[in-house]
This record gives C-alpha cells, sequence and structure tokens, in this order.
C-alpha cells in the first residue's frame, strides 16, 4: 500500500499538533499544503566521495513517487506510525515526496567525507525527506547543506537514519533560507549495537523553526552525541528539542545546545535524556546554554532526564544569560576594541559546538555572528 493510501486509513486521520515542555508557537504558522506536483531541486556533492561511495557498493539515489522503493516505502512508515499523532509529520507525508536516499553496504568504510549539498527552489511551500542507511561493520562522515533558496512561506524537512552494528556515522546539518521562513524539521536516527552517532545541527533559519530531533540507541554499547548550534538575528523564533533515548544496557550521550541571541530573536531549547527500565548501566549526560546578547532578546532552557532505571549515571547543566561583564572589562583592559571584544566572548562561549563542523560551515555561522553583532548589546556599554 502507498504511504498516501496508508495516510488516509482511520488510525491517522486526527492527528494533533506537538506540545513540547517550554516550547511555545503559534500552530498555523507552520501548517500548510502544497498544491505542487513535484518540489524543485537538485543535489551535488564532492566527486570523490561520490566515486569511492559507488565503486563500494553504495549508492545515492533520488527518490520520487515514480522511483520509491518498497523498503523506502516501509522506512518512511515506521517513522510515520511512531509520529502517527504529530500533525506535521502526517503533512509531510501526505505532500508529493521528495527527497534522497544514501546506503552504505556493510563492512564499507568511506574515507572522503560527503559534502551534501541539496538546493530547493520552490516559490511554494516544500516538503523533502532524507533517508540514510549504513550496514554492520560501516562507516561514513556526511556533511549535509540544505539551502532553501525560493520565496516559499513555509517548509518541511524530515531525516530518517538507519545504523547495523558497529557502524559509525558522523553527521552534520546545516540548514539556510533566503528569505523569511517557516520550517519544521523533524529526525530520527536509530543506532543498533556498539554503534558511534554524531549529530551536529546548525539551523540557519531566518524566520520560524519548530523541530524535534532524535538518536535512539537501541543496541548495546552503542554512543550518541547530539549538537546544536543556533544564532539567533533580527526577530526569528525558534523552538527545537533534541533528544537522545536509551533503549539497550551500557549506552552512552551526550547532549550540547548553544544558542546566540541578537536582535529580538527567540530561542527555546528542551533537551532530554530518556534512559528506560532494563537500559543498566548507561550514562546521559547534557548541557544546553543561551547567550542573550540583544536587548530584546529571550530564550529558555529546559533540560529534562527520564530515567526508569537504578544503575544508571545521569546529569545536566543549563544557563540563560549574557557574556560575563568582568570577563568583557578584562579584554577592554588590554586594549581590545569593545565590538571585538564582544566577539571574543561569543565564540569562546560556541567553541565547544562549532568545531564539530567543518571550515566551511564554520565560516556560514561566523558570518551570522558578524550580522548579528552590527545589533544592540545589552550590556549597556
Amino acid at each position: 500500500m502507498s504511504i498516501k493510501k496508508v495516510l488516509k486509513t482511520a488510525e491517522f486521520q486526527h492527528p494533533h499538533f506537538p506540545k513540547y515542555l517550554g516550547i511555545h508557537y503559534t500552530p498555523e504558522d507552520f501548517d500548510f499544503h502544497s498544491d505542487q506536483n513535484t518540489c524543485d531541486w537538485k543535489w551535488h556533492a564532492n566527486q570523490n566521495a561520490i566515486a569511492e561511495i559507488k565503486a563500494k557498493g553504495g549508492q545515492i539515489s533520488r527518490i520520487d513517487a515514480c522511483t520509491i522503493q518498497s523498503h523506502q516505502t516501509q522506512e518512511i512508515l515506521n517513522f510515520i506510525h511512531t509520529h502517527k499523532k504529530n500533525h506535521y509529520v502526517i503533512q509531510h507525508f501526505s505532500q508529493q515526496i521528495s527527497g534522497l536516499e544514501v546506503i552504505i553496504p556493510e563492512n564499507t568504510i568511506i574515507q572522503k567525507p560527503l559534502n551534501l549539498n541539496i538546493d530547493v527552489f520552490n516559490q511554494l511551500s516544500s516538503n523533502y525527506s532524507l533517508l540514510l542507511n549504513l550496514g554492520t561493520n560501516s562507516r561514513i562522515t556526511i556533511n549535509q547543506q540544505v539551502i532553501i533558496a525560493g520565496q516559499a512561506s513555509n517548509a518541511s524537512l524530515i531525516m530518517i537514519g538507519s545504523q547495523n552494528d558497529n557502524s559509525q556515522l558522523k553527521l552534520t546539518t546545516t540548514i539556510l533560507n533566503h528569505s523569511n521562513l517557516n520550517l519544521v524539521l523533524f529526525g530520527n536516527l536509530d543506532a543498533a549495537r556498539d554503534c558511534q552517532t554524531v549529530w551536529s545541527l546548525t539551523p540557519g533559519i531566518h524566520g520560524g523553526l519548530l523541530g524535534d530531533v532524535a538518536i535512539n540507541l537501541n543496541g548495546q554499547g552503542s554512543f550518541g552525541r547530539l549538537n546544536v548550534l543556533k544564532t539567533g538575528t533580527v526577530s526569528d523564533h525558534c523552538g527545537l528539542q533534541a533528544s537522545v533515548n536509551h533503549y539497550a544496557p551500557h549506552t552512552k550521550s551526550r547532549i550540547n545546545m548553544r544558542g546566540v541571541l541578537f536582535g529580538k530573536s527567540k530561542v527555546n531549547f528542551t533537551s532530554i535524556g530518556n534512559i528506560v527500565k532494563g537500559a543498566s548501566g548507561s550514562d546521559a549526560q547534557q548541557e544546553s546554554r543561551l547567550m542573550t546578547v540583544g536587548e530584546t532578546t529571550h530564550g529558555t532552557v529546559n533540560p529534562v532526564l527520564l530515567i526508569d532505571e537504578n544503575d544508571v549515571n545521569a546529569g545536566h547543566a543549563a544557563s540563560v544569560g549574557q557574556y560575563d561583564l568582568d570577563e568583557l572589562y578584562y579584554l577592554l583592559s588590554r586594549g581590545i576594541p569593545i565590538m571585538q571584544a564582544r566577539k571574543i566572548l561569543v565564540y569562546d562561549f560556541i567553541s565547544p559546538v562549532i568545531q564539530e563542523f567543518d571550515k566551511r560551515i564554520q565560516k556560514i555561522i561566523t558570518a551570522a555572528i558578524e550580522m548579528g553583532s552590527g545589533e544592540s548589546f545589552n550590556d549597556n556599554l
């Protein structure tokens, strides 16, 4: 049965707008229906990585209504069933499907990082999906950049990943847009036994962002790290939940969320470390911090630990506030100009996360901070 036919069954007829702790949004802002039959987009990547993937039996293939395969349909349906009450997930897959799948076969190590670029040109609302599948004992680094270049007011992005035993995935996701946009972002990365999963996300969206991303540690001995870096400028508003779910014993996770707020931007972070019954010997640590640089910014962080097992280690740290004025005065006393001193403190604040991205993306993040630094500051100097 096709995805659209499944979504017309009674089970999926009454989804709800999702609710997240500490994240307030206007549901209608992210609601859309596209009348377009196709999503106008293209992809390109570094040829040396593409050649290596093909030579080792892997593939990168485009997904649409005409080319979708049975295993792709099943992966999407599994994701839908997990989020069957989520209005935005049902909305996403009720539209014309469009996206990519990356498959790395078992016992395959891809030496070259795959720099995967997706350019979306739609003038109307659009959706895009990415499927990732890593075989047993495989390894790859993927630097994904999504640029929404059209004039669409709404977009939807969903990522679905699966790792087999003893595989290693390092994924960075950068999202950029050219005009004001409301974006919904959802993603699940499922890791089997003894996997290494590192997902670093920087949504450079001008406008509104509502997101829910998660790493699921389904097999014993797996490790998941989820990094988020958000720079808010002008009147951007962002609500993002990041979770790592420990479904197996002796799993380990780290969540690190950092945001820098300029202008009138609003950012709400929620981080969840979830250790279920039976996941003994697990270790879940998280850190969520916002730096409120602008005069009228607003930010909240909501760290959550859900623990249903005794023999575990878990902890969290959280903060919201401007940079340390004593540190600023010290830099000024050393003859450093005030704007440069402020930037030094901002860059020091984001350094634990920005280093997870390659130099190309670091330049984009730096440019956003430079733009934000031209706005008003709240230190009254």
